[in-house]
């Protein structure tokens, strides 16, 4: 018998086995796990209600919360595909993905009604509000849609094809243009068994859902923090103090974490205030982390620091640097070194290092190449976008464009990326729109940006430009006018102007030479 991997799945095997247990803790709300289940089938048979059916997109800007949790099982139990918008984007970053995905719905927080106002204009898309300081007029209010709905009864769609997209999560890409990266019931299905294969969790677990849930898939939490019967906690805003509450309230054992959000708290002075000893271990995704960084916060949090790599593509996760058991006896400074690492494959996930002519290269920790990867996590394919598909899925492998090493153990080291993505703080960010800011200046000629290591965010942008033959401009002048069109997160932070930028015998921009010349660290 096959049946369909539906992630509905999850959540039943939870309601079944778990119905009376705490399944979500957001602010003053609880729901157990049956609870859960009823207000996921409410949101279902209300989307049904509205008419949307199975293939048609439902959006979702919000932050952190128990709808959201709801959206990840109740938008997709029946067929039809989330989309969760990240809400730090401007609206004209945002109607670009609406244009792009073309959603029936668009569900968000109050406090993003503005952007949703300004986004939903002139579009047939239809807006819920989810209240929470204070309700606006003429929007369906989430509670009383979910009150509507016709009927409790089960949604969720037991022949459904677990080929068919499940989710859309965009991402900016190589040309700075929205791409969605379609991932499938199967996808998610298997990228949660992986990861529960492959890490020690268990129903006692008891997660604090610290990075953006609208994050490449959450990184899988919704769905294995549910099949396992643990428990979500919910975060809305990064604030060490609220994290430290947090897991002192509700006994936090685990947290997903971006490098920048880990200074954050070990640098924090009310840290000790709290009693933190229910945290068992914090994962890391993002950026690669040095040793000196893993035991630093190994000794200022007293928990196990665990790196992990994975991509919008794959579902998200790749590779977890659990420490073997056969290392667990090697000295410090190596069992660092590797937990600083992406990892080792999860249980179903494959991967190779090639050369520019796909040929296989050794894992000896030396020999660089670019890392692909082949699983049942792979997605289908960039929304309606076949050619951009096909440049990176090849030979039955996804090229992931990063440029990595691994060493005989298995362990992936991430040393560079082939696409000119910066990631700042664990976010993407296009160098080319960036690029395009600064080519709005009229005295602009040639832009090139590029991330600089930063001991705080990672990387930050930093451009460099030259100008037009007699013109003349300050740097922060054009530095300003960039940023002045761009999401906080993507502003640049630097400029450098020079009279040319070196360049191919084609006339094309190297970018590497202007990472050797102005990639390093910027003046503290």
């Amino acid at each position: 018998m096959q049946v369909a991997m539906n992630v509905a799945r999850f959540l039943n095997r939870a309601a079944a086995l778990y119905g009376n247990k705490p399944a979500v803790f957001d602010d003053d709300r609880v729901f157990t796990y049956r609870q859960l289940w009823q207000r996921v089938q409410r949101l279902s048979r209300a989307l049904l209600d509205l008419g949307v059916r199975p293939g048609d997109r439902v959006a979702w800007l919000g932050y952190n919360n128990h709808p959201l949790l709801e959206a990840y099982f109740g938008v997709v139990q029946f067929g039809a595909i989330l989309v969760p918008l990240n809400i730090r984007l401007t609206p004209s970053d945002l109607a670009g993905i609406i244009d792009d995905a073309q959603p029936q719905v668009l569900v968000f927080d109050s406090d993003f009604e503005p952007a949703a106002r300004q986004i939903a204009q002139g579009r047939p898309i239809t807006l819920v509000e989810i209240q929470i300081a204070g309700a606006h007029t003429g929007y369906l209010d989430y509670e009383a849609f979910l009150a509507g709905a016709s009927s409790e009864e089960s949604a969720m769609l037991h022949d459904l094809d677990e080929n068919a997209p499940a989710e859309l999560f965009y991402t900016s890409g190589t040309t700075g243009r929205p791409k969605g990266v379609a991932l499938t019931h199967r996808n998610l299905y298997m990228n949660a068994m992986n990861v529960m294969a492959t890490e020690n969790m268990s129903d006692q677990t008891v997660m604090l859902h610290t990075i953006p849930l609208f994050h490449v898939n959450g990184w899988g939490s919704p769905h294995y923090i549910t099949a396992l019967g643990a428990t979500h906690v919910m975060l809305r805003k990064f604030v060490p103090r609220t994290v430290f509450e947090l897991i002192e309230r509700h006994r936090v054992t685990q947290a997903l974490l971006v490098p920048t959000m880990v200074r954050a708290l070990n640098l924090a002075p009310e840290r000790k205030q709290y009693d933190l000893s229910s945290l068992i271990r914090v994962t890391i995704g993002g950026a690669p982390s040095p040793s000196s960084f893993v035991a630093e916060t190994m000794e200022a949090l007293a928990v196990e620091y665990q790196g992990g790599y994975g991509l919008s593509e794959t579902s998200p996760v790749v590779s977890s640097a659990a420490i073997k058991g056969t290392l667990a006896d090697g000295d410090t400074e190596a069992l660092y070194r590797w937990r600083g690492t992406a990892g080792i494959p999860l249980i179903g996930v494959e991967v190779s290092l090639v050369d520019d002519q796909d040929r296989e290269l050794p894992w000896d920790g030396q020999t660089r190449g670019e890392l692909r990867v082949r699983a049942d996590t792979v997605m289908a394919g960039y929304w309606q976008k076949p050619e951009e598909t096909t440049r990176v899925m090849k030979n039955g492998w996804f090229y992931t464009g990063d440029m990595a090493l691994i060493d005989a153990e298995g362990y992936i080291r991430i040393v560079d990326r082939k696409k000119d993505i910066i990631i700042s703080g664990g976010e993407n960010i296009s160098s080319v729109e960036l690029e395009d800011a600064l080519y709005n200046h009229p005295a602009v000629a040639e832009a090139s940006v590029i991330g600089k290591p930063d001991p705080v965010w990672g990387e930050i942008p930093f451009a460099v430009v030259s100008l037009k033959p007699g013109a003349h401009a300050e740097a922060e002048e054009i530095l300003a006018g960039a940023n002045a069109s761009l999401a906080g997160f993507k502003r640049i932070k630097g400029i450098a102007v020079v009279p040319e930028l070196p360049k191919t015998g084609t006339g094309k921009i190297q970018k590497n030479r202007v990472r050797e010349q102005f990639g390093g660290a910027l003046p503290q």
